[in-house]
């Protein structure tokens, strides 16, 4: 492929993949079926994330006999998003396809997808019509997309994967933004281009399991919530002005009844209860809000101490294209290039 062909090509596929040795292959063969019907050159570039299996020897094998295809090999896991990053700052597409490497965002809904950016949209996301995971975490996903909703000042449409069609406008500006730690959907939602969503059903995964575990959707959730506000900072602070002043209204409440007690009247019909139950509720009380309220401060203090470091998001070991004139092109890259 010469310079000339590698600058118009019209959709390039960003796929991360972890240790997914028996669904990059099948993925692959699907991608190329839908493609092949369609009047349009593309790329498919495949972010080896660290796989410590045999996903590198199976990308190896496709790069033989697969043309379109571009395999960006990580030094490490770099994260979800971190892989999607690396795709994006290598791709060479008008448009930007991202699919998981886990055959669960069916390349069979592509053309639905293209035909819709067609009509005017830069931004194109899917809108899974039911979760596939299991029922704690699907809560804890819904959870989620309504809470930041609510703490968030832009739309953050719910139940929208990364799955979808994006301008290179889009990726381009993504790629720009100076955050090491980027959440990709937030970011594309927070950006205000011109979006719709598209109904799909995600697939259930047929080969492997899942790398998402309860805290790894966790810590995604607090990324994503602690990248686009500051809400809970100031709502503790709520909580700490609120608990305030009901500590002074007991106080006073509380000094009331003993002068009117000591002057031989009685404001309550009760004596209150001696003893150290309330104290004891009170304190921990205390003790708990201390501690909630040091967890918030501590994550986005993490924040910071991430991005006061500057290091990159990524380091890649080297690309490899797909074989052109019997041969596998292969750019191995120095250190400077590697860190992005």
């Amino acid at each position: 492929m010469n310079s000339v062909e590698k600058l118009f090509i019209d959709y390039s596929l960003v796929i991360p993949a972890f240790n997914e040795e028996k669904n990059v292959g099948p993925l692959v063969e699907r991608i190329k079926k839908v493609m092949s019907g369609l009047s349009y050159t593309y790329e498919i570039i495949i972010v080896d994330n660290g796989s410590h299996d045999s996903t590198p020897f199976e990308l190896k094998n496709l790069l033989k006999v697969c043309p379109e295809l571009v395999v960006i090999t990580l030094t490490r896991n770099f994260g979800y998003d971190g892989a999607i990053v690396a795709g994006l700052e290598n791709i060479r597409g008008k448009k930007i396809i991202i699919l998981d490497g886990d055959q669960q965002d069916p390349p069979e809904v592509i053309p639905e997808f293209i035909s819709k950016s067609e009509e005017g949209a830069d931004i194109v996301y899917g809108i899974r019509l039911k979760r596939t995971e299991g029922w704690f975490i699907s809560i804890q996903i819904k959870f989620f997309y309504r809470l930041i909703k609510k703490l968030v000042n832009f739309d953050l449409p719910e139940g929208a994967g990364n799955f979808g069609i994006m301008s290179r406008e889009v990726a381009d500006m993504i790629c720009l933004m100076p955050e090491r730690n980027k959440f990709i959907r937030g970011l594309r939602a927070w950006s205000g281009f011109s979006s719709v969503g598209l109904v799909y059903e995600r697939e259930e995964r047929p080969q492997g399991d899942s790398k998402f575990s309860f805290s790894a959707y966790l810590n995604h959730a607090l990324n994503g919530i602690t990248s686009f506000s500051t809400v809970p900072l100031r709502l503790f602070t709520y909580i700490g002005i609120v608990g305030i002043a009901i500590s002074l209204l007991a106080a006073f409440l509380f000094f009331v009844t003993k002068i009117f007690e000591l002057a031989g009247f009685s404001l309550l019909n009760y004596k209150i209860a001696s003893g150290t139950t309330t104290l004891t509720i009170m304190v921990l009380t205390g003790i708990s809000l201390n501690f909630l309220g040091f967890g918030i401060i501590g994550e986005y203090l993490g924040r910071v101490f991430e991005e006061v470091k500057n290091r990159p998001s990524y380091i890649v070991r080297n690309i490899a294209y797909g074989k052109e004139n019997d041969k596998i092109s292969t750019k191995n890259l120095t250190l400077k290039e590697m860190a992005r």
